[in-house]
């Protein structure tokens, strides 16, 4: 995996904010689009940059930028994930010319920068495109064909249109910030971002260059309509229409407030304890199909300051939980019985109105209303008081449990036969209004911790290994003794590190000893923060 950018990170020069992202949910095919019929500034010389932060990874290519027409013929310019997470990019129709980076970038709960710089007009072909993460050129690829001297893409004539998405196909799921498009300017970094002094983490800047005839910058900023999400802020009037987008209150809102500067929580797939069920909405969905199993969703971020997320119950099936758990119940491993759901370490309201704790599932402590498909639930935990109460449409179920077992202990949901569950960390507005003094779980509420610096996990012998919580990322890291190379036997993330291989070395059925020396703070104690994993 490419780097990691600390999960929630410090913002942008001189305080500079950046208040919304726009969500792509790829399972309601979403994109945005502009049809171009204006000359460009250049057609050999470009730039785009934009700050994305990934969601569910499943369904194979997910396109980032599209430049080119309706056919994808000719000379197009493209970006994109791949199925195992590099990135592409390409710049013809045929694929042929293009590369592939051996980073991969497999952090959801990161904030990345993205910026490719073309100009075809370089003597030298490698200056011809050139990308950069997070403020580092990407050179190492597994295959490169540069553009040819003076290669054109198709710009301003016929049906010559930008995508961000991609709709029916190549659909992208996660969140888009800050997006940029520089006609007849190749651009480094620093023209939009640079590194923070105090904390040495890349941050945004605010733009201060033209843009070119064709150029945009969308911030996402005006949620009235589905047309007004899209407009242009670079005074050039370039706007996009929508499709799949929704401005719509509740689950379906896509403008989100979950930016590079305010990194919120989300659902994490690298930690929850699921072999079953798909993640969707960029992480802020969880669906179950069938079965008797008690999978445990959890979320990104550890809580360590007084919180309050809801999460709608979109499906009750044939059983609902939702709480609160311990990290070291987050064992990733086959579904089949009812453990951890019914251990000491997992608090939660089941749907027939029970309170769980060392309960297994279908028994519990009578204690507030049953809840069903459609309504909300509302959660605070203080952990100063280790304490956890619910609400069901806004009404308190009263005081659910006190003290609390002390540990790190994260948002969790769970449940078997057709479950469907919507998170709210606060990225978009609650439905009912947070008790005094908690807050949404996100960089600027949470408290900055120091970095772990060595534990033990359970692992379990597989590729699929398990996240390790350590309230940052490792700059090196010693496995059972051994030492550990990023992106082959673990990977670095905003909050820790998730396991990649099988081998007992580093990931053996039982127990296995870390140590680590400190990477970036999973929030920085200057804020804003954005918690980003960097290279």
């Amino acid at each position: 995996m490419f780097g990691a950018h600390p999960m929630f990170r410090i913002g942008g020069a001189a305080g500079y904010q950046i208040p919304y992202s726009l969500r792509f949910r790829s399972a309601n095919t979403a994109y945005i689009r502009r049809i171009i019929g204006a000359s460009s500034t250049s057609t050999t010389i470009a730039t785009w940059s934009f700050w994305i932060k990934r969601g569910a990874f499943g369904g194979g290519r997910q396109a980032i930028v599209y430049n080119g027409n309706s056919a994808g013929t000719g000379n197009t310019i493209q970006l994109e994930f791949t199925a195992g997470s590099a990135i592409l990019a390409y710049f013809n129709g045929s694929g042929t010319t293009g590369f592939t980076t051996n980073a991969l970038f497999r952090d959801p709960s990161a904030w990345y920068h993205v910026v490719l710089a073309y100009d075809s007009t370089q003597a030298t072909d490698s200056n011809r495109a050139k990308l950069y993460v997070n403020g580092t050129q990407i050179t190492s690829f597994a295959s490169v064909t540069y553009p040819a001297l003076n290669q054109a893409f198709n710009a301003g004539s016929g049906d010559y249109q930008q995508m961000m998405g991609f709709g029916a196909t190549l659909n992208t799921d996660g969140y888009v910030s800050e997006a940029y498009f520089i006609d007849g300017q190749a651009l480094t970094p620093s023209s939009f971002g640079q590194t923070d002094a105090t904390t040495g983490v890349w941050v945004p800047k605010q733009y201060a260059g033209t843009y070119g005839s064709n150029g945009f910058y969308l911030k996402f900023d005006d949620a009235t309509t589905t047309t007004t999400i899209g407009n242009d802020s670079s005074g050039n009037a370039n706007n996009w229409t929508t499709s799949g987008i929704s401005v719509t209150s509740g689950v379906t809102f896509d403008q989100m407030t979950d930016t590079p500067t305010t990194n919120f929580s989300t659902l994490n797939p690298l930690a929850s304890h699921t072999t079953v069920g798909s993640f969707a909405a960029a992480n802020t969905e969880w669906s179950y199909g069938a079965g008797a199993y008690y999978p445990i969703i959890v979320g990104s971020a550890a809580i360590n300051s007084k919180t309050y997320w809801e999460v709608t119950v979109t499906a009750v099936g044939g059983a609902s939980y939702i709480g609160i758990i311990l990290a070291s119940q987050q064992v990733k491993g086959t579904e089949g019985t009812n453990n951890t759901l019914s251990s000491a370490g997992c608090w939660s309201y089941g749907n027939t109105g029970t309170k769980n704790n060392n309960n297994a599932p279908g028994s519990g402590t009578a204690y507030g209303a049953s809840y069903t498909t459609g309504d909300v639930i509302g959660v605070t935990y203080d952990p100063s008081t280790t304490t956890i109460d619910f609400y069901k449409n806004g009404v308190s179920q009263g005081s659910a449990y006190t003290n609390v077992t002390a540990g790190d202990v994260y948002a969790f949901a769970s449940g078997i036969s057709g479950a469907n569950f919507a998170f709210n960390f606060g990225a978009r507005p609650f439905s009912y209004t947070p008790p005094t003094g908690f807050k949404a779980l996100n960089t600027q509420n949470v408290t900055s911790t120091a970095v772990t610096l060595s534990g033990s996990f359970t692992g379990n012998a597989a590729a699929d290994g398990p996240f390790i919580w350590t309230n940052g990322n490792p700059a090196t890291l010693t496995i059972n003794g051994n030492a550990v190379t990023f992106g082959t036997d673990a990977d670095k993330t905003a909050g820790g590190f998730k396991l990649r291989t099988s081998s007992a070395s580093y990931n053996a059925a039982g127990t296995n000893n870390w140590t680590a020396t400190a990477g970036k703070r999973f929030v920085q104690a200057r804020k804003p923060n954005n918690a980003q994993v960097n290279p």
